[in-house]
């Protein structure tokens, strides 16, 4: 009936009471209305024990709430408790709003399947874990990339244009390593922080920022920071469309910075993308 997350019999019992609160009920009517004696619903609502289902089921029919609200409360909080319980805590506290997009997945999102549904109308552990896995990686990277951002300031004296450039390439790094390893999650600032000096130290101090150029991305980045590389790019364009070779011998530089404004977002593109995602886009 209940998966990792099992229902808490104190927070059981305080909705219980919540209940006959409202009802303006004493223990013995609450109970009467249950079927049950004082000493039983006392037990349940002071949260001594669990009740059964066939007792909650019954006062969902008197409250009209449902079954599922009362072990587990709303199903954000259903969420956010079983996250905290893998282990979550550091993410959910920096982005609380995490359950309520799950939940929202779950209620309106294109994939919505009964499927996915416990017996009590509430999201089963591998939706959240889905869900909540597309959520992780992203908040993980911009995580990564902060920490990476904080190293630079402390620790070099670049200019802030290379700065972000170098957090991005440092986080891109990390995020590799982590791909690999999972040695480390959202919150473990040490064991990050340890590695981007590594990468740093091994692949970046004092050399010039050279991002993965395995595929599109990575090279358009590198051609589109330096002025003649692109100009020898939109020149090679220009001849395979149209026959005719660029110059900005006399005049086009603002095509050449119409093509760098493009850059920004190929970083940024390149700061969330995973190397699988690419082999999907190039080459699968």
């Amino acid at each position: 009936m209940f998966g990792l997350l099992k229902p808490n019999k104190e927070q059981v019992g305080s909705r219980l009471r919540e209940v006959k609160d409202e009802l303006g009920l004493s223990f013995s009517e609450y109970g009467n209305r249950l079927g049950l004696i004082k000493p039983t619903i006392n037990s349940y609502v002071r949260g001594y024990s669990l009740a059964s289902l066939e007792v909650v089921e019954k006062v969902s029919e008197l409250s009209g709430k449902p079954v599922g609200w009362f072990y587990f409360g709303e199903i954000e909080e259903y969420i956010k408790e079983y996250l905290l319980l893998r282990g979550q805590e550091a993410l959910l506290k920096d982005h609380p709003d995490v359950p309520l997009k799950i939940k929202e997945d779950f209620l309106i999102g294109d994939f919505k399947n009964p499927g996915w549904e416990t017996d009590f109308g509430y999201p089963v552990e591998e939706f959240i874990d889905d869900c909540y896995a597309e959520i992780h990686i992203k908040l993980l990277r911009e995580y990564v990339q902060l920490l990476a951002l904080n190293y630079l300031n402390e620790h070099t004296a670049l200019d802030d244009s290379k700065k972000e450039d170098a957090s991005i390439f440092l986080s891109s790094e990390v995020m590799g390593y982590y791909e690999a390893t999972r040695d480390f999650d959202y919150g473990d600032t040490e064991q990050v922080m340890a590695a981007v000096e590594i990468y740093y130290e091994g692949t970046l101090k004092e050399k010039e920022i050279s991002f993965d150029d395995g595929y599109l991305v990575g090279r358009l980045i590198n051609i589109l920071a330096d002025d003649d590389e692109t100009e020898q790019l939109i020149s090679g364009l220009s001849e395979e469309l149209t026959g005719k070779r660029f110059s900005n011998f006399f005049g086009g530089n603002e095509l050449i910075q119409v093509f760098q404004s493009l850059r920004p977002e190929l970083l940024k593109l390149y700061a969330e993308t995973t190397f699988d995602e690419y082999y999907e886009w190039f080459e699968k």
